[in-house]
Protein backbone atom coordinates (compact mmCIF):
# COMPACT_ATOMS: atom_id res chain seq x y z
CA UNK A 1 0.00 0.00 0.00
CA UNK A 2 1.50 3.22 -0.81
CA UNK A 3 0.56 6.50 1.20
CA UNK A 4 -0.15 10.32 0.35
CA UNK A 5 -0.33 13.35 2.36
CA UNK A 6 -2.57 15.95 1.28
CA UNK A 7 -2.43 19.41 3.49
CA UNK A 8 -5.46 21.39 3.04
CA UNK A 9 -5.30 25.14 4.18
CA UNK A 10 -8.46 26.40 4.62
CA UNK A 11 -9.75 29.69 6.20
CA UNK A 12 -10.62 28.72 9.66
CA UNK A 13 -7.86 25.85 10.01
CA UNK A 14 -5.32 23.71 7.86
CA UNK A 15 -5.53 19.83 8.18
CA UNK A 16 -3.05 17.33 7.25
CA UNK A 17 -4.52 13.86 5.74
CA UNK A 18 -3.20 10.92 5.22
CA UNK A 19 -4.28 8.74 2.62
CA UNK A 20 -3.84 4.99 1.36
CA UNK A 21 -3.79 5.15 -2.25
CA UNK A 22 -7.23 3.62 -2.37
CA UNK A 23 -8.52 6.43 -0.79
CA UNK A 24 -8.97 5.54 2.86
CA UNK A 25 -8.02 8.02 5.26
CA UNK A 26 -5.69 6.44 7.30
CA UNK A 27 -5.20 9.65 9.87
CA UNK A 28 -5.49 12.99 9.92
CA UNK A 29 -4.41 16.24 12.05
CA UNK A 30 -6.01 19.66 12.36
CA UNK A 31 -5.12 23.16 13.70
CA UNK A 32 -7.38 26.16 13.82
CA UNK A 33 -6.56 29.70 13.51
CA UNK A 34 -8.04 33.53 13.67
CA UNK A 35 -9.25 36.08 11.15
CA UNK A 36 -7.95 39.41 11.69
CA UNK A 37 -10.25 42.47 11.75
CA UNK A 38 -8.26 45.54 11.72
CA UNK A 39 -11.02 47.84 10.03
CA UNK A 40 -14.44 47.48 8.90
CA UNK A 41 -14.43 46.04 5.51
CA UNK A 42 -10.96 44.66 6.17
CA UNK A 43 -9.92 41.14 6.33
CA UNK A 44 -6.37 39.44 7.37
CA UNK A 45 -4.13 36.38 8.40
CA UNK A 46 -0.55 36.46 9.64
CA UNK A 47 1.14 34.49 7.19
CA UNK A 48 3.22 32.88 9.74
CA UNK A 49 -0.03 31.25 11.81
CA UNK A 50 0.73 28.90 8.27
CA UNK A 51 3.91 28.02 8.56
CA UNK A 52 3.15 27.17 12.36
CA UNK A 53 -0.03 25.01 11.35
CA UNK A 54 1.96 23.23 8.69
CA UNK A 55 4.53 22.31 10.59
CA UNK A 56 2.37 20.89 13.81
CA UNK A 57 -0.12 19.34 11.27
CA UNK A 58 2.68 17.35 9.60
CA UNK A 59 4.56 16.24 12.95
CA UNK A 60 1.54 14.61 13.33
CA UNK A 61 1.22 12.72 10.47
CA UNK A 62 4.64 12.26 10.84
CA UNK A 63 5.02 10.43 13.98
CA UNK A 64 1.57 8.30 13.19
CA UNK A 65 3.35 7.45 10.03
CA UNK A 66 6.52 6.29 12.33
CA UNK A 67 5.01 4.69 14.95
CA UNK A 68 3.04 2.79 12.37
CA UNK A 69 6.39 1.70 10.01
CA UNK A 70 4.02 3.45 7.20
CA UNK A 71 6.01 5.92 4.60
CA UNK A 72 4.78 8.42 2.42
CA UNK A 73 5.23 9.18 -0.90
CA UNK A 74 4.36 12.95 -1.13
CA UNK A 75 2.84 15.88 0.23
CA UNK A 76 0.29 17.28 -1.65
CA UNK A 77 -0.87 21.15 -0.82
CA UNK A 78 -4.33 22.60 -2.01
CA UNK A 79 -5.24 25.95 -0.47
CA UNK A 80 -7.58 28.66 -0.13
CA UNK A 81 -7.67 31.40 -3.10
CA UNK A 82 -7.37 34.77 -3.78
CA UNK A 83 -5.27 36.00 -0.83
CA UNK A 84 -2.16 38.56 -1.39
CA UNK A 85 0.92 38.45 0.40
CA UNK A 86 3.99 40.63 -0.01
CA UNK A 87 7.22 38.88 0.55
CA UNK A 88 11.30 40.93 0.72
CA UNK A 89 14.00 40.22 -0.96
CA UNK A 90 14.69 37.51 2.46
CA UNK A 91 11.69 35.62 1.71
CA UNK A 92 9.77 37.46 4.75
CA UNK A 93 5.95 38.73 4.72
CA UNK A 94 5.99 42.37 4.63
CA UNK A 95 2.37 43.12 5.71
CA UNK A 96 -0.31 40.12 6.83
CA UNK A 97 -2.03 38.58 3.94
CA UNK A 98 -4.94 40.43 2.27
CA UNK A 99 -7.86 37.95 2.40
CA UNK A 100 -9.99 37.06 -0.12
CA UNK A 101 -12.81 38.02 1.79
CA UNK A 102 -11.46 41.60 2.13
CA UNK A 103 -13.40 44.75 1.12
CA UNK A 104 -11.29 47.40 0.96
CA UNK A 105 -10.69 47.23 -2.67
CA UNK A 106 -14.19 48.48 -3.70
CA UNK A 107 -12.86 52.07 -4.98
CA UNK A 108 -10.00 50.34 -6.52
CA UNK A 109 -12.56 47.87 -8.57
CA UNK A 110 -14.82 50.93 -9.41
CA UNK A 111 -11.70 52.51 -11.09
CA UNK A 112 -10.77 49.15 -13.02
CA UNK A 113 -14.36 49.09 -14.22
CA UNK A 114 -14.88 52.84 -15.45
CA UNK A 115 -10.93 52.46 -16.74
CA UNK A 116 -11.40 49.04 -18.52
CA UNK A 117 -15.11 47.82 -18.14
CA UNK A 118 -16.04 44.38 -16.98
CA UNK A 119 -16.10 42.29 -20.23
CA UNK A 120 -12.14 43.25 -21.51
CA UNK A 121 -10.44 41.71 -18.01
CA UNK A 122 -13.57 39.05 -18.37
CA UNK A 123 -12.76 37.66 -21.71
CA UNK A 124 -8.96 37.70 -20.62
CA UNK A 125 -9.11 35.76 -17.33
CA UNK A 126 -12.28 34.34 -17.16
CA UNK A 127 -12.97 36.78 -13.81
CA UNK A 128 -15.23 39.62 -12.42
CA UNK A 129 -14.16 43.32 -11.41
CA UNK A 130 -14.25 42.47 -7.51
CA UNK A 131 -12.64 42.82 -4.29
CA UNK A 132 -12.12 39.35 -4.05
CA UNK A 133 -9.21 38.68 -6.67
CA UNK A 134 -5.67 39.84 -6.37
CA UNK A 135 -5.27 42.36 -8.74
CA UNK A 136 -6.88 44.70 -7.10
CA UNK A 137 -5.11 44.05 -3.63
CA UNK A 138 -1.64 44.68 -5.47
CA UNK A 139 -3.10 48.27 -6.69
CA UNK A 140 -4.39 49.77 -3.31
CA UNK A 141 -0.97 47.92 -1.57
CA UNK A 142 0.93 50.49 -4.28
CA UNK A 143 -1.22 52.93 -3.27
CA UNK A 144 -1.66 52.74 0.37
CA UNK A 145 1.79 50.95 1.17
CA UNK A 146 3.82 52.99 -0.78
CA UNK A 147 7.27 52.15 0.85
CA UNK A 148 6.33 48.26 1.31
CA UNK A 149 5.28 48.33 -2.00
CA UNK A 150 8.88 49.13 -3.12
CA UNK A 151 10.68 46.59 -0.97
CA UNK A 152 8.20 43.64 -2.51
CA UNK A 153 10.07 41.01 -4.30
CA UNK A 154 6.81 38.92 -4.75
CA UNK A 155 3.42 38.74 -4.85
CA UNK A 156 2.26 35.48 -3.43
CA UNK A 157 -0.76 33.82 -2.32
CA UNK A 158 -1.31 31.38 0.39
CA UNK A 159 -0.59 27.69 -1.60
CA UNK A 160 2.58 29.96 -2.76
CA UNK A 161 3.29 30.93 1.04
CA UNK A 162 2.95 26.82 2.01
CA UNK A 163 4.97 25.60 -0.77
CA UNK A 164 7.84 27.94 0.27
CA UNK A 165 8.22 27.28 3.70
CA UNK A 166 7.69 23.55 2.71
CA UNK A 167 10.93 23.56 -0.60
CA UNK A 168 11.79 27.02 -0.67
CA UNK A 169 10.89 27.41 -3.89
CA UNK A 170 8.46 30.15 -5.32
CA UNK A 171 5.78 28.03 -7.27
CA UNK A 172 2.14 28.11 -7.92
CA UNK A 173 -0.34 26.64 -10.14
CA UNK A 174 -2.69 27.31 -13.14
CA UNK A 175 -5.67 27.59 -11.02
CA UNK A 176 -3.94 29.69 -8.30
CA UNK A 177 -2.81 32.02 -10.90
CA UNK A 178 -6.38 32.19 -12.33
CA UNK A 179 -8.20 33.39 -9.46
CA UNK A 180 -5.37 36.61 -9.61
CA UNK A 181 -6.57 38.53 -12.33
CA UNK A 182 -3.01 38.40 -13.78
CA UNK A 183 -3.18 35.22 -15.99
CA UNK A 184 -4.34 34.78 -19.53
CA UNK A 185 -7.13 32.17 -19.38
CA UNK A 186 -6.34 30.66 -22.61
CA UNK A 187 -2.38 30.31 -22.42
CA UNK A 188 -1.93 29.72 -18.70
CA UNK A 189 0.89 32.53 -18.90
CA UNK A 190 1.21 35.80 -17.01
CA UNK A 191 -0.63 38.12 -19.11
CA UNK A 192 1.56 40.72 -19.65
CA UNK A 193 -0.73 43.37 -19.96
CA UNK A 194 -2.35 42.82 -16.99
CA UNK A 195 1.03 43.06 -15.10
CA UNK A 196 1.67 46.63 -16.83
CA UNK A 197 -1.60 47.52 -15.38
CA UNK A 198 -0.92 46.27 -11.78
CA UNK A 199 2.71 48.08 -12.07
CA UNK A 200 5.09 44.46 -11.37
CA UNK A 201 6.72 42.20 -13.46
CA UNK A 202 6.81 38.93 -14.06
CA UNK A 203 9.44 38.11 -11.93
CA UNK A 204 7.56 39.55 -8.65
CA UNK A 205 5.20 36.62 -9.13
CA UNK A 206 5.97 33.03 -8.40
CA UNK A 207 6.77 30.31 -11.50
CA UNK A 208 3.84 28.98 -13.08
CA UNK A 209 3.21 25.01 -13.71
CA UNK A 210 0.29 23.16 -14.41
CA UNK A 211 -2.01 21.77 -11.36
CA UNK A 212 -0.31 17.91 -9.93
CA UNK A 213 3.10 19.36 -10.47
CA UNK A 214 5.94 18.69 -8.50
CA UNK A 215 6.84 21.89 -6.89
CA UNK A 216 10.16 20.88 -4.84
CA UNK A 217 11.00 18.56 -2.16
CA UNK A 218 10.86 19.01 1.17
CA UNK A 219 13.90 21.12 2.92
CA UNK A 220 16.16 19.33 5.66
CA UNK A 221 14.96 21.94 8.30
CA UNK A 222 11.28 21.26 7.76
CA UNK A 223 12.16 17.52 8.00
CA UNK A 224 13.81 18.33 11.26
CA UNK A 225 10.53 19.80 12.79
CA UNK A 226 7.79 17.37 11.48
CA UNK A 227 9.48 13.95 11.53
CA UNK A 228 9.28 13.69 8.02
CA UNK A 229 12.12 12.35 5.27
CA UNK A 230 13.93 15.62 3.71
CA UNK A 231 13.70 14.64 -0.29
CA UNK A 232 9.99 13.94 -0.09
CA UNK A 233 8.33 15.50 -3.37
CA UNK A 234 6.11 18.37 -2.67
CA UNK A 235 2.68 18.44 -5.30
CA UNK A 236 1.09 21.62 -5.69
CA UNK A 237 -2.43 20.49 -6.65
CA UNK A 238 -3.91 23.92 -7.03
CA UNK A 239 -7.41 25.86 -5.53
CA UNK A 240 -9.25 24.42 -3.15
CA UNK A 241 -12.38 24.46 -4.82
CA UNK A 242 -11.24 23.44 -8.23
CA UNK A 243 -9.35 20.19 -6.13
CA UNK A 244 -12.99 19.40 -4.18
CA UNK A 245 -14.41 19.18 -7.78
CA UNK A 246 -12.29 16.49 -8.74
CA UNK A 247 -12.91 14.45 -5.25
CA UNK A 248 -16.72 15.09 -6.41
CA UNK A 249 -17.03 13.68 -9.94
CA UNK A 250 -16.60 16.65 -12.04
CA UNK A 251 -14.76 15.31 -14.61
CA UNK A 252 -16.92 15.33 -17.54
CA UNK A 253 -19.51 17.52 -19.11
CA UNK A 254 -22.93 17.89 -17.68
CA UNK A 255 -21.26 17.33 -13.79
CA UNK A 256 -21.50 20.05 -11.27
CA UNK A 257 -20.42 20.33 -7.69
CA UNK A 258 -21.70 22.50 -4.46
CA UNK A 259 -19.12 22.53 -1.82
CA UNK A 260 -20.89 24.18 1.21
CA UNK A 261 -18.27 25.57 3.95
CA UNK A 262 -17.70 28.86 5.46
CA UNK A 263 -19.01 29.70 1.88
CA UNK A 264 -20.79 27.79 -0.84
CA UNK A 265 -18.88 26.88 -4.50
CA UNK A 266 -20.55 25.92 -7.43
CA UNK A 267 -18.10 24.62 -9.89
CA UNK A 268 -19.06 22.51 -13.76
CA UNK A 269 -16.92 20.53 -16.29
CA UNK A 270 -15.41 23.20 -19.03
CA UNK A 271 -13.66 21.29 -21.93
CA UNK A 272 -12.52 25.20 -22.88
CA UNK A 273 -13.07 28.72 -21.70
CA UNK A 274 -16.31 29.92 -21.43
CA UNK A 275 -17.32 33.42 -21.31
CA UNK A 276 -20.90 34.69 -20.00
CA UNK A 277 -21.91 38.00 -21.58
CA UNK A 278 -22.84 39.32 -18.12
CA UNK A 279 -19.99 38.64 -16.27
CA UNK A 280 -21.80 36.40 -13.71
CA UNK A 281 -20.48 33.20 -13.94
CA UNK A 282 -16.75 32.64 -13.56
CA UNK A 283 -14.12 30.51 -16.09
CA UNK A 284 -10.88 29.29 -14.44
CA UNK A 285 -8.26 26.40 -14.57
CA UNK A 286 -9.21 23.42 -13.79
CA UNK A 287 -7.15 20.97 -11.44
CA UNK A 288 -6.94 18.54 -14.39
CA UNK A 289 -4.67 20.22 -16.40
CA UNK A 290 -5.45 21.57 -19.61
CA UNK A 291 -9.14 21.87 -18.41
CA UNK A 292 -11.13 24.45 -17.08
CA UNK A 293 -14.26 24.92 -14.61
CA UNK A 294 -16.95 27.49 -14.49
CA UNK A 295 -17.55 28.62 -11.40
CA UNK A 296 -19.94 30.87 -9.41
CA UNK A 297 -18.84 31.31 -5.28
CA UNK A 298 -21.50 33.04 -2.43
CA UNK A 299 -19.25 34.10 0.45
CA UNK A 300 -21.44 33.20 3.28
CA UNK A 301 -23.23 30.44 3.79
CA UNK A 302 -22.36 27.41 6.61
CA UNK A 303 -20.74 30.25 8.39
CA UNK A 304 -24.09 32.01 8.83
CA UNK A 305 -25.27 28.90 10.28
CA UNK A 306 -22.67 28.61 12.62
CA UNK A 307 -22.97 32.63 13.69
CA UNK A 308 -26.75 31.46 14.31
CA UNK A 309 -25.38 29.20 16.72
CA UNK A 310 -23.35 31.31 18.45
CA UNK A 311 -25.27 34.35 18.54
CA UNK A 312 -28.82 32.57 19.03
CA UNK A 313 -28.60 29.20 20.07
CA UNK A 314 -27.25 29.13 23.28
CA UNK A 315 -28.66 26.07 24.39
CA UNK A 316 -27.13 24.45 21.78
CA UNK A 317 -23.02 25.22 22.00
CA UNK A 318 -22.18 23.52 24.83
CA UNK A 319 -23.99 19.94 23.30
CA UNK A 320 -21.76 17.57 21.67
CA UNK A 321 -23.71 17.79 18.31
CA UNK A 322 -25.05 21.35 18.06
CA UNK A 323 -26.15 21.15 14.59
CA UNK A 324 -28.05 17.81 14.50
CA UNK A 325 -30.16 19.82 17.55
CA UNK A 326 -30.71 22.89 15.10
CA UNK A 327 -31.49 20.88 12.24
CA UNK A 328 -34.44 18.95 14.23
CA UNK A 329 -35.56 22.52 15.33
CA UNK A 330 -35.45 23.72 11.47
CA UNK A 331 -37.14 20.65 10.77
CA UNK A 332 -40.22 21.64 12.61
CA UNK A 333 -41.20 24.60 10.20
CA UNK A 334 -43.12 23.69 6.92
CA UNK A 335 -41.51 24.24 3.25
CA UNK A 336 -40.94 27.93 2.84
CA UNK A 337 -40.01 28.84 6.86
CA UNK A 338 -43.57 30.29 7.27
CA UNK A 339 -42.79 33.08 4.93
CA UNK A 340 -39.56 34.23 6.90
CA UNK A 341 -36.45 34.63 3.94
CA UNK A 342 -33.13 35.27 4.08
CA UNK A 343 -30.66 37.27 1.91
CA UNK A 344 -27.62 35.20 2.54
CA UNK A 345 -25.33 38.63 1.36
CA UNK A 346 -23.48 38.84 5.52
CA UNK A 347 -20.47 39.95 3.61
CA UNK A 348 -21.45 41.46 0.49
CA UNK A 349 -22.79 39.06 -2.28
CA UNK A 350 -20.66 37.40 -5.22
CA UNK A 351 -22.65 35.69 -8.22
CA UNK A 352 -25.10 36.30 -9.52
CA UNK A 353 -25.90 40.37 -8.09
CA UNK A 354 -21.43 40.52 -7.46
CA UNK A 355 -22.83 43.39 -4.84
CA UNK A 356 -19.79 44.21 -2.50
CA UNK A 357 -22.63 46.55 -0.44
CA UNK A 358 -24.70 44.30 -0.06
CA UNK A 359 -25.74 42.68 3.44
CA UNK A 360 -27.82 39.61 4.92
CA UNK A 361 -31.16 39.91 5.86
CA UNK A 362 -34.10 38.10 7.69
CA UNK A 363 -37.34 39.01 5.97
CA UNK A 364 -40.82 39.22 6.96
CA UNK A 365 -40.56 38.33 10.88
CA UNK A 366 -43.19 37.98 13.05
CA UNK A 367 -44.69 38.59 16.85
CA UNK A 368 -45.42 34.34 15.41
CA UNK A 369 -42.15 33.64 14.13
CA UNK A 370 -40.46 30.99 15.94
CA UNK A 371 -36.43 30.27 16.06
CA UNK A 372 -37.47 27.28 14.09
CA UNK A 373 -38.66 29.60 10.96
CA UNK A 374 -35.20 30.99 10.88
CA UNK A 375 -33.07 27.73 11.20
CA UNK A 376 -35.28 26.64 8.34
CA UNK A 377 -34.90 30.24 6.67
CA UNK A 378 -31.23 29.99 6.40
CA UNK A 379 -30.60 26.45 5.08
CA UNK A 380 -33.49 27.68 2.33
CA UNK A 381 -31.59 30.95 1.46
CA UNK A 382 -27.94 29.35 0.99
CA UNK A 383 -30.07 26.83 -1.21
CA UNK A 384 -31.96 29.43 -3.10
CA UNK A 385 -28.80 31.75 -3.91
CA UNK A 386 -27.22 28.36 -5.51
CA UNK A 387 -30.18 27.77 -6.77
CA UNK A 388 -29.82 30.92 -8.66
CA UNK A 389 -26.39 30.43 -9.94
CA UNK A 390 -27.18 26.71 -11.20
CA UNK A 391 -29.52 28.03 -13.27
CA UNK A 392 -27.40 30.58 -14.86
CA UNK A 393 -24.36 27.90 -15.07
CA UNK A 394 -26.78 25.85 -17.01
CA UNK A 395 -27.78 28.55 -19.35
CA UNK A 396 -24.44 28.94 -20.33
CA UNK A 397 -22.64 25.20 -20.59
CA UNK A 398 -25.87 23.24 -21.06
CA UNK A 399 -28.22 20.74 -18.63
CA UNK A 400 -27.07 19.74 -15.31
CA UNK A 401 -29.44 16.90 -13.93
CA UNK A 402 -26.35 15.52 -11.28
CA UNK A 403 -24.69 17.93 -8.28
CA UNK A 404 -22.63 16.43 -6.02
CA UNK A 405 -22.20 17.97 -2.74
CA UNK A 406 -19.75 18.23 0.23
CA UNK A 407 -18.53 20.42 3.19
CA UNK A 408 -19.97 20.42 6.71
CA UNK A 409 -23.46 21.11 6.12
CA UNK A 410 -23.84 18.28 3.37
CA UNK A 411 -23.69 16.57 6.90
CA UNK A 412 -27.50 17.03 7.11
CA UNK A 413 -30.03 15.21 5.13
CA UNK A 414 -32.40 17.74 5.77
CA UNK A 415 -30.27 20.29 4.04
CA UNK A 416 -29.40 17.91 1.04
CA UNK A 417 -32.91 17.47 0.61
CA UNK A 418 -33.93 20.79 0.22
CA UNK A 419 -31.19 21.28 -2.36
CA UNK A 420 -32.68 18.22 -4.92
CA UNK A 421 -36.13 20.25 -4.93
CA UNK A 422 -34.61 23.27 -4.96
CA UNK A 423 -31.88 22.58 -7.77
CA UNK A 424 -34.40 19.74 -9.61
CA UNK A 425 -31.76 17.29 -9.66
CA UNK A 426 -30.14 14.23 -8.21
CA UNK A 427 -28.16 15.25 -5.19
CA UNK A 428 -24.90 12.78 -4.62
CA UNK A 429 -23.08 13.11 -1.15
CA UNK A 430 -20.28 10.94 -1.50
CA UNK A 431 -18.87 9.35 1.87
CA UNK A 432 -15.26 11.28 2.06
CA UNK A 433 -16.32 14.60 3.43
CA UNK A 434 -12.79 15.92 3.39
CA UNK A 435 -13.38 16.51 -0.48
CA UNK A 436 -10.30 19.02 -1.16
CA UNK A 437 -7.60 17.02 0.92
CA UNK A 438 -9.44 14.06 -1.48
CA UNK A 439 -8.83 16.20 -4.68
CA UNK A 440 -5.17 16.65 -3.85
CA UNK A 441 -4.59 12.94 -3.10
CA UNK A 442 -6.23 11.96 -6.04
CA UNK A 443 -4.02 14.75 -8.08
CA UNK A 444 -0.82 14.02 -6.36
CA UNK A 445 -1.64 9.69 -7.36
CA UNK A 446 -1.80 10.46 -11.10
CA UNK A 447 1.49 12.84 -10.66
CA UNK A 448 3.42 9.97 -8.85
CA UNK A 449 1.51 7.57 -11.49
CA UNK A 450 -0.25 5.34 -9.09
CA UNK A 451 -3.23 5.88 -11.78
CA UNK A 452 -2.86 7.09 -15.51
CA UNK A 453 -5.70 9.54 -15.26
CA UNK A 454 -7.76 11.45 -12.62
CA UNK A 455 -11.28 9.83 -14.11
CA UNK A 456 -9.42 6.37 -13.42
CA UNK A 457 -8.24 7.41 -10.19
CA UNK A 458 -11.85 8.92 -8.78
CA UNK A 459 -13.16 5.52 -9.71
CA UNK A 460 -10.64 3.72 -7.44
CA UNK A 461 -10.77 6.28 -4.78
CA UNK A 462 -14.38 7.56 -4.20
CA UNK A 463 -17.68 5.99 -2.63
CA UNK A 464 -21.26 7.46 -2.95
CA UNK A 465 -22.58 7.09 0.46
CA UNK A 466 -26.71 8.50 -0.32
CA UNK A 467 -28.36 10.22 -3.13
CA UNK A 468 -32.03 12.52 -2.93
CA UNK A 469 -34.09 13.18 -5.71
CA UNK A 470 -36.00 16.60 -6.11
CA UNK A 471 -39.61 15.95 -4.88
CA UNK A 472 -42.08 18.27 -7.66
CA UNK A 473 -44.27 19.91 -5.12
CA UNK A 474 -41.41 21.30 -3.25
CA UNK A 475 -39.64 22.61 -6.61
CA UNK A 476 -43.08 24.68 -7.71
CA UNK A 477 -42.33 26.44 -3.95
CA UNK A 478 -39.21 26.98 -4.16
CA UNK A 479 -39.30 28.48 -7.76
CA UNK A 480 -41.57 30.86 -6.53
CA UNK A 481 -39.70 31.64 -3.34
CA UNK A 482 -36.81 32.34 -5.53
CA UNK A 483 -38.79 34.91 -7.19
CA UNK A 484 -39.91 36.73 -4.20
CA UNK A 485 -35.96 36.59 -3.15
CA UNK A 486 -34.94 38.32 -6.28
CA UNK A 487 -37.74 41.03 -6.46
CA UNK A 488 -36.28 41.48 -2.36
CA UNK A 489 -32.96 41.94 -3.34
CA UNK A 490 -33.58 44.49 -6.30
CA UNK A 491 -36.08 46.12 -4.41
CA UNK A 492 -32.87 47.10 -1.88
CA UNK A 493 -30.15 47.33 -4.41
CA UNK A 494 -31.56 49.44 -6.67
CA UNK A 495 -33.26 51.77 -3.87
CA UNK A 496 -29.45 52.61 -2.59
CA UNK A 497 -30.84 50.91 0.53
CA UNK A 498 -27.21 49.11 1.05
CA UNK A 499 -25.27 51.87 -0.21
CA UNK A 500 -26.73 54.37 2.31
CA UNK A 501 -25.92 52.45 4.98
CA UNK A 502 -22.57 51.17 4.15
CA UNK A 503 -21.61 54.97 4.17
CA UNK A 504 -23.15 55.34 7.33
CA UNK A 505 -20.36 52.81 8.96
Amino acid sequence: MQYIIALDVGTSSMRAVLYSSGGSIIHSCGYEYHTIFPKPSYVEQDPETWNQAALYTLKGIGEYMQAHGLKAEAISVTSQRASMIPMDVEGNPLHNAIMWQDKRTIAVCEHLEREYGLKYLHRRTGLRINPFFVLNKILWFKENQKGLFAKTQKFIGVQDYVILKLTGCYVTDWTQASRTMLMNLETFTWDQELLGIAGINEDQLCTLVPPGSVAGSLTEEVSQNCALPAGLPVVVSGGDQQNAAIALGVVHPGMAEANTGTGSFLLSYAQKPVFDEDCRVLCQAGAIAGTWVAETAIFNTGAIYRWFKEQLCPDFRNQEFPYVLMDQEAALSPVGSNGVMLIPHFEGSAAPYWNPRAKGVFFNLGLGTTRGDMLRAILEGITLEIAENLALMRALIGEINEVSVAGGMVKSDMFCDIQASAYKARIIRFMNPEASSLGACINASVALGFYPSVEEAFRAMVTESAEFNADPGKHKIYQQLRQRKNKLYQALAEGKVYQEFMEAI
